[in-house]
């Protein structure tokens, strides 16, 4: 899958080409978005070895990248079945999302977004965002996510993340 968009950004499925330049975005990104949100030592665990483990693990066919001009700017990550706690029938999941803060504003989230939805078996979404991550919630309820009002503590960090759906009503229930 290959998509154009505005501003010459290409949005397509990860090839083993892009396994290392996607492992350094997904480092980069991970301390751009959670310097200072999470404890130093789980910032300091998504090292860019660590993100192409992870990487060479995941099937190519739930990863997109976003390119602008042939370099890697972001990536997005899905789930044919949403993971526990979220346990709504027939939904899917966004497992990450992330797009390199110098390339932010420029159309890649929203296109990554759109290529993730596109790929996912069902309509219905779920995604967990950090509690503290205004910028990341903002975006998501542009794309049309609301909280469910469930949340867990992840990674063993002391943090807290809210999870997030396409399917939540206004009052922040998720409709069954």
């Amino acid at each position: 899958m290959s998509v154009a968009s505005e501003g010459g950004i290409v949005v397509r499925h990860i090839t083993p080409d892009d396994f290392e330049a996607k492992a350094e975005v997904h480092a980069r990104t991970w301390r751009e978005t959670y310097q200072g949100r999470l404890p130093q030592w789980l910032v300091d665990k998504i090292t860019p070895q660590f993100a192409l483990e992870v990487t060479r693990r995941h099937d190519p066919a739930n990863v997109f990248v976003a390119l602008d001009g042939g370099r890697l700017i972001g990536y997005a990550e899905i789930c044919g079945a949403a993971r526990p706690p979220s346990d709504y029938p027939g939904t899917s999941e966004l497992a990450a999302i992330y797009v390199l803060a110098e390339a932010k504003g420029r159309g890649a989230g929203r296109r990554l977004m759109e290529a993730a939805l596109a790929a996912m078996p069902h309509d219905r979404v779920v995604l967990w965002v950090q509690e503290s991550n205004a910028a990341a919630q903002g975006f998501y309820r542009h794309m049309g996510f609301g909280p469910t009002g469930r949340t867990q503590s992840e990674d063993g960090g002391g943090f807290t993340e809210l999870e997030f759906a396409n399917f939540a009503s206004a009052a922040g229930s998720p409709e069954h």
